[in-house]
């Protein structure tokens, strides 16, 4: 596949709001998005959870690869729909939610979406300006009125973030490893997260009924862990299947996207590290 860069003079023309930083994308992106949307924007929808879903459906079985945002200090805006992490199809997937729902329909328009919703305060402004936390980006997008948390209720637990993982461990980002006089920078970012408090839905809770968990269909899922200086291990969209809840995700196990058989209360018994869930709809 032949990869576009889209260079400042060409990105005024092309994708009019992004800053004049290049976009990496390969043409059968751009097509790829557009055909969801132009597939999905005529639809009605029960609600917006139900449209994300309708969405994160049309990626099952593109293939799981890390680390693809990393391509230099000059952070440019990188698009894929056939290589996708966690994180970047839980983006990819709002983004063009988003799209629909305010009636816009081009790639150029969930371009300026993702670049909302990537990046503090939506801009890019160096790998610095990427909201690597999850915890970041769920603070960012509420500020932005993109979603709402709906963990709080009857069965969640409390705790507090200590994010310092990043700044602790940064021959883990080869960014942090090259250019070590960042690490300050992150660092100063993660303070005001340490000892803020959230709520979380332990996960001996997931075996519960639909009636008795807050969670609807297209919810996003953020799998909190008690690993020392991180907050999340990993997202997916909630679904539920014969009473029981389940995980559409991009797997690293699976290496591709999928709409998990095992439920979600049977996938975090498994890993002893993840401790439940955060959940979060688009508003």
């Amino acid at each position: 596949m032949r990869r576009t860069i889209l260079t400042t003079a060409l990105i005024m023309t092309l994708v009019t709001t992004i800053d004049a930083q290049d976009v990496i994308y390969e043409k059968e992106d751009s097509i790829f998005i557009e055909n969801v949307v132009e597939d999905l924007k005529s639809e009605e929808f029960s609600d917006k959870g139900k449209l994300l879903l309708a969405i994160a459906d049309k990626f099952i079985g593109q293939e799981y690869i890390a680390g693809t945002l990393e391509n230099g200090p000059d952070e440019p805006l990188y698009i894929s729909c056939s290589k996708l992490d966690c994180t970047t199809l839980i983006e990819l997937v709002l983004a063009i939610g988003i799209t629909i729902d305010k009636n816009n329909s081009s790639f150029n328009d969930v371009c300026n979406e993702l670049e909302m919703l990537r990046y503090r305060n939506g801009k890019r402004r160096g790998y610095t300006s990427r909201l690597h936390y999850i915890s970041w980006w769920i603070a960012d997008s509420a500020k932005q009125g993109l979603i709402d948390e709906v963990t709080a209720c009857n069965l969640s637990n409390s705790s507090n973030l200590h994010l310092t993982f990043m700044s602790r461990h940064p021959q883990s980002y080869p960014m942090l490893k090259e250019n070590p006089g960042i690490i300050k920078e992150i660092e100063t970012l993660e303070e005001p997260f340490c000892g803020r408090p959230i709520d979380y839905i332990p996960k001996r809770m997931l075996d519960r009924s639909k009636k008795e968990l807050p969670i609807e269909d297209g919810d996003i899922l953020a799998l909190t862990t008690e690993i020392e200086g991180l907050d999340v291990t990993h997202v997916g969209f909630a679904f539920w299947k014969e009473g029981h809840l389940h995980l559409l995700h991009a797997s690293s196990g699976k290496k591709e996207v999928i709409k998990d058989n095992e439920t979600l209360y049977n996938y975090q018994a498994k890993r002893k590290s993840q401790t439940g869930i955060r959940v979060f709809r688009m508003r």
